[in-house]
């Protein structure tokens, strides 16, 4: 028996009459005749950030918000299980604008059940892990929802441990995936691709936040991904003109690097390598780090140990824009990235980026041009694309309103809304009520307030 039909069955045992009635959270059931109050649909986001927030979260969190505007009726879940405690003050932020937290949720024996099947008794691991997506699939089609956002901070972490889009699937849901990311280091395993390729095929569409990503993606899958879009992800700053060049009255220069804490992308540690070579030692220029991570002890260590006297690291900030109004330049040798914010951010501001070539970098700037681009996150590659751009340091107020006028072009100015725009004519290309459709559900009695969740 196919998992969606399964899913029918189960429906039908828990809701005998679905066809003529409406299933809401509560567990209410209410009849056709009080179905006036319609919403203009309803759309589930779906996130596997591993972590409780993180850039990734914010396009399809400020898409969810647009909507919830809009009249949809909107709920979030993870994939990954609540951790006890406080909700995250996003998390929370979103609760207090009405959008549902309750519904769908993956519990920690739902995640680790499975697992640990697979460890165990390995002969028993597809069998398990069927019927937890079974079960989750229940919970989903019972939201009644329209359309699912699948959105990853990767390229796979939304298919697999939890297969969102097979959940979907079988609950008869349509649904699109974001990738946040996608890295030639991080390939699938020959087991898995047939599971990612399904899960991209089935997708309504799928959103890039660059086109390095999208080329990544389709390589590593051998697939064309033919309803593949690329979305920018928005920005934090409050800026809506490039900030007033910063003094330079002690005739230091000063350079930020923000990002999480998290080397293996991030690439704080070949900056800090070339910061240590002879030449970057006299020079007057001060990097701040901004950021915080599970590794920020071993950079600060890392820092201490080459000798490194200009370097500060400041933790997470609360406001980025004040962190520009006092730098000149953003340098990122990051490893890997779908389209960096922090570049982005800083060339909102009219800041020079001095970046290496991960993700999209290379679609924002042209090298020498609206900043500087080093080939890769190599210690050498680095060090030459700083260099190119120390030599032109009297140059960078210029470059640095490049950078603004190029961000301004190519970047909406509400990336958020924008999404929200293409989200919502899909839900009417999938026959929801986008446009109108009247054949669904009414608003669920808890939108956000108080039983909308519980960790």
């Amino acid at each position: 028996m196919d998992m969606v039909d399964s899913i029918d069955d189960s429906l039908a045992s828990v809701v005998p009459n679905a066809p003529d009635c409406v299933v809401c959270m509560s567990d209410q059931v209410l009849p056709n005749s009080e179905r006036d109050d319609l919403p203009r649909g309803r759309i589930v986001f779906l996130t596997s950030c591993p972590l409780l927030w993180g850039g990734s979260e914010e396009l399809w969190s400020g898409a969810a918000l647009a909507l919830e505007r809009r009249g949809f009726h909107v709920r979030a879940a993870r994939s990954r299980p609540w951790p006890w405690g406080p909700l995250h003050p996003r998390w929370e932020a979103l609760r207090r604008a009405g959008i549902s937290l309750g519904g769908f949720r993956v519990g920690g024996l739902e995640e680790a059940a499975p697992d640990a099947v697979y460890r165990f008794l390995p002969r028993f691991a597809g069998p398990a892990f069927h019927a937890r997506n079974l079960w989750l699939s229940l919970k989903l089609r019972l939201c009644r929802a329209d359309f699912a956002v699948v959105s990853q901070g990767g390229s796979y972490d939304g298919i697999c441990p939890v297969n969102l889009p097979d959940i979907c699937r079988a609950a008869r849901v349509p649904y699109v995936i974001i990738c946040q990311k996608s890295s030639e280091t991080e390939w699938p395993f020959d087991t898995l691709r047939g599971v990612y390729r399904r899960a991209y095929e089935g997708a309504k569409r799928v959103y890039f936040v660059s086109e390095h990503n999208r080329r990544i993606t389709e390589q590593q899958l051998g697939q064309r991904i033919d309803r593949a879009e690329v979305v920018r992800n928005p920005t934090l700053v409050n800026a809506s003109s490039p900030l007033p060049w910063p003094a330079a009255g002690d005739g230091r220069l000063r350079l930020a690097c923000v990002g999480r804490m998290w080397p293996l992308e991030k690439g704080q540690d070949v900056l800090l390598n070339v910061l240590a070579r002879d030449r970057w030692r006299g020079r007057a220029l001060d990097v701040d780090f901004y950021g915080e991570g599970p590794m920020e002890q071993g950079l600060r260590d890392l820092a201490r140990f080459l000798g490194l006297s200009n370097v500060r690291f400041h933790g997470q900030v609360p406001d980025i824009t004040a962190v520009w109004r006092d730098h000149h330049a953003l340098v990122l040798p990051s490893r890997a990235e779908g389209l960096a914010l922090a570049q982005v951010e800083a060339m909102q501001c009219g800041r020079v980026p001095i970046v290496a070539a991960a993700g999209g970098a290379r679609e924002l700037v042209d090298d020498g041009v609206e900043g500087f681009v080093a080939g890769a996150a190599t210690e050498h590659e680095f060090d030459a694309a700083l260099e190119r751009a120390w030599l032109r340091r009297h140059e960078w107020e210029a470059i640095g309103g490049r950078a603004a006028d190029r961000v301004a072009r190519d970047v909406p100015a509400d990336a958020c809304a924008a999404f929200a725009d293409r989200l919502e004519q899909m839900l009417a290309d999938v026959g929801g009520r986008g446009r109108m459709s009247t054949e669904r559900l009414p608003p669920a009695p808890v939108r956000g307030g108080e039983g909308a969740f519980s960790p």
